[in-house]
């Protein structure tokens, strides 16, 4: 199934600008594989190991009006998903 992903200022030098993408998946990683086949260069900066996120950046997962943090990679996906890939914005 089709899933638009879409990127909040992270990962610019890499995707030349563009701000969103379409990609095939079923589940998070698979989306994500594809993701990272179209933009090289990606998994090195966005993955630590096969299972997790860097921690610099967090996963959004956009779903019939409902925004939700996505910590499993696994998660299945619907039709209608969206992913938002942003970085962990911090400060005091």
């Amino acid at each position: 199934m089709s899933i638009r992903v879409r990127f909040l200022s992270a990962f610019q030098d890499l995707t030349e600008g563009r701000k969103v993408f379409t990609v095939e998946g079923d589940r998070v990683l698979s989306a994500l594989q594809d993701l990272e086949g179209q933009v090289p260069g990606l998994r090195e900066k966005l993955r630590l190991s096969e299972g997790t996120v860097h921690p610099a950046y967090h996963l959004l997962l956009l779903r019939k009006g409902r925004q939700l943090l996505c910590q499993d990679l696994h998660q299945a996906l619907e039709d209608g998903d969206e992913l938002v890939i942003a970085p962990v914005i911090g400060g005091g």
